[in-house]
């Protein structure tokens, strides 16, 4: 009989679709209670002056996740009431995003209780009120463990790993990939690299979000494609493989390894961040990551050119799915996860 587990967290970027495959690829029944949280409009200017007051005067920063719930809560109380008994775990990523009282229905119907917040605790403060409610509370940011108020877990990302197609560094498209949202002060970086990759001959798939056009006019640099709606995650995913290096930015409200770290590890492709912290973990060697500060590109051809260097297969399974999966569950047979 499969093991049952109720999934929740945003919709945005269509990343749940992955993990719900995931989930069902090792044999999980999925109930899921995700929605859209991203696309929330004010209905009116009423409603956002109210929101401006509660959080302003009344310290209340929970109002507006209400009204971006409204619309999806009906449909998810019917979800919730309908589960028969008691399933066998509720992993919920990114709660914050759910009313108290949803999380405490969800609780009920659930024997593990989990949550995994894949952002920095102080960037979504509702969060505190939440974590006491749960049996698991996984964090991916090193610092949050410094907070010894609650009894929080390490983890890092992870990898899909119900994906086997690894496509070889020769039959790739493209030399480098990035998809980002705009984030002004970072531009002249990626002009800067841009301007660098095309002395070298590189072919780039470089793509920025960005619905401001004044911000694209001030830098419309060549070999930047801007687009105003986010990629489908399966189409960054398939962008992904075809380049041979792939390139992450540091969110600077954070310190954890991001989505696209695990993705690179996982595909055989090198990485350019500016997140130092990938030289505390065991996956990294110097030919496969290069950390750039933005600024000088010393190096960065000799990097560009030597081959990748292959990881031990014990060390790339323990950041995939599987074992991520098993280490959050609690399961037994699971390699743990610190942060370095």
């Amino acid at each position: 009989m499969k093991k049952r587990i109720i999934l929740g967290l945003p919709k945005s970027f269509s990343m749940f679709e992955s993990i719900k495959t995931n989930l069902e690829f090792y044999g999980f029944e999925v109930i899921s209670v995700c929605f859209t949280e991203h696309e929330f409009k004010y209905k009116n200017f009423s409603q956002r002056a109210y929101n401006f007051f509660r959080k302003t005067f009344l310290n209340d920063k929970t109002y507006k996740g209400k009204l971006k719930f409204e619309k999806s809560k009906v449909e998810i109380d019917k979800i919730i009431d309908s589960i028969e008994g008691k399933v066998d775990y509720c992993l919920l990523i990114r709660a914050d995003i759910y009313p108290i009282d949803t999380l405490q229905k969800l609780k009920r119907k659930s024997n593990k209780f989990i949550a995994y917040q894949w952002d920095g605790l102080h960037r979504f403060p509702a969060i505190y009120n939440y974590i006491p409610l749960f049996d698991r509370f996984f964090v991916f940011d090193k610092n949050d463990l410094n907070n010894k108020k609650y009894n929080l877990l390490p983890v890092t990302n992870f990898y899909n790993d119900f994906d086997t197609q690894i496509i070889p560094q020769a039959l790739c498209k493209n030399d480098v990939f990035f998809i980002g949202s705009f984030i002004n002060k970072r531009m002249p970086q990626i002009e800067r690299f841009v301007s660098y990759s095309e002395k070298l001959g590189l072919k780039l798939d470089f793509i920025i979000f960005s619905s401001h056009l004044p911000d694209q006019e001030k830098y419309d640099i060549k070999g930047i494609k801007y687009i105003n709606k986010h990629l489908p995650y399966s189409e960054n995913l398939k962008r992904l493989k075809n380049a041979k290096i792939v390139i992450d930015f540091l969110n600077e409200t954070h310190v954890g390894l991001s989505f696209r770290t695990f993705e690179a590890l996982y595909y055989d492709k090198k990485l350019i961040t500016n997140n130092i912290e990938v030289l505390k973990y065991d996956f990294y060697k110097p030919e496969n990551i290069f950390i750039w500060d933005g600024y000088n590109l010393e190096g960065l051809e000799d990097f560009i050119n030597t081959p990748y260097a292959a990881v031990e297969k014990e060390i790339k399974l323990k950041y995939g799915f599987k074992n991520w999966l098993a280490y959050v569950l609690g399961n037994e047979n699971h390699t743990p996860i610190e942060l370095p």
